[in-house]
């Protein structure tokens, strides 16, 4: 199955004989439009075994970025590096890797008939490590875990689950997967966490955050106790967070009718300048020496990886600069997102 354009929820997949139950996921998407929304559950092949050791795709072109750009393609994880794509996993079912700042291990989650997981792996996929557990003896309570995000010192992995809310709502707990401990709860009944990041400093996370209407992006300040506040005030809904490596900028997506607006919010100022509009696109992260964002934007049928120069006018404001495809007909996993490390 293709991510090249939004499906709903309400898809049926049979995995060894059963039927693909989607418990808080079929309920956001219900009545708000969401990041998952392009989340390829058929396509989705429950098999979690030991990773394998990098390789290389030779026959597909990518242009060059510095650093490591991790990503999924085909339920697997895959890098991107030196201008080529390599392999990660072979064993499929997986989503949504994060790097740790060490370099050294990736956190990701794992995908089952009706639960997901967080597992630790070596960069090279190796020594693959269950830190939940979500499956349980009824379905009815069986748990869903997403977007696990590592803390900029390495002490503390954050992630989103469902675990004593309707709606996901986050979580944070020890590398090891222990000491888990809920940072936000919920406000309202359609109260909702989705893709978030750190602060460089490790003291806020910049969070996607719903409604009853549309989503926004709030700032967490994890106290304790946890206080959030909304930073955005998008017309359309906002979506994807990702901070700037020195602080001071919020780069998101933001929706105007099908289209998505790469936008920067200076968080100094509070002003925001939207620099590129493009199809459907989700996930800007930050280059390591933040003069340029990566994205996941609609390129015929798939999700293709694009980067978007950045350069400072005289007045300081941020302005977009040349855009450049780094992937071409090979395809990445929307929801999955982007991790890119130096």
């Amino acid at each position: 199955m293709s991510d090249s354009a939004p499906s709903p929820f309400v898809r049926t997949c049979i995995n060894r004989g059963r039927r693909l139950r989607i418990r808080w996921p079929i309920r956001l998407a219900a009545g708000l439009v969401i990041g998952f929304a392009t989340l390829p559950f058929g396509s989705v092949v429950v098999s979690m075994g030991p990773g394998a050791v990098p390789e290389a795709a030779p026959s597909v072109a990518a242009a060059d970025a510095p650093g490591r750009i991790f990503f999924v393609h085909g339920g697997d994880i895959w890098v991107l590096q030196g201008g080529k794509p390599f392999q990660v996993t072979t064993d499929r079912g997986w989503l949504q890797p994060n790097l740790s700042p060490d370099g050294s291990q990736l956190v990701a989650v794992g995908v089952y008939a009706n639960a997901t997981d967080l597992f630790l792996l070596n960069s090279d996929g190796s020594n693959e490590t269950q830190l939940t557990r979500n499956r349980q003896r009824s379905l009815d309570a069986d748990e869903w875990a997403f977007y696990p995000r590592w803390s900029p010192t390495g002490q503390s992995i954050a992630y989103v689950s469902d675990r004593t809310s309707f709606y996901p709502m986050l979580w944070m707990m020890r590398p090891d997967g222990t000491a888990p401990r809920q940072i936000t709860f919920v406000r309202n009944g359609a109260d909702a966490i989705d893709s978030f990041a750190w602060s460089p400093d490790g003291s806020q996370i910049a969070a996607t955050r719903f409604n009853l209407t549309d989503s926004q992006i709030s700032i967490i300040d994890l106290g304790p106790p946890a206080t959030s506040r909304q930073v955005t005030a998008e017309a359309g809904g906002a979506y994807d967070p990702a901070w700037s490596p020195d602080g001071h900028y919020l780069a998101y997506m933001a929706r105007n009718g099908t289209r998505s607006v790469i936008s920067v919010l200076d968080l100094q100022t509070g002003t925001t300048t939207p620099l590129f509009e493009t199809d459907m696109a989700r996930s800007p992260q930050w280059s390591p020496n933040g003069t340029s964002l990566a994205y996941l934007a609609l390129s015929g049928k798939n999700f293709e990886i694009f980067t978007l120069d950045l350069r400072w006018d005289a007045s300081g404001a941020v302005q977009p600069g040349r855009t450049t495809q780094l992937t071409s007909d090979f395809g990445a996993d929307g929801v999955s997102g982007l991790s890119w490390v130096g």
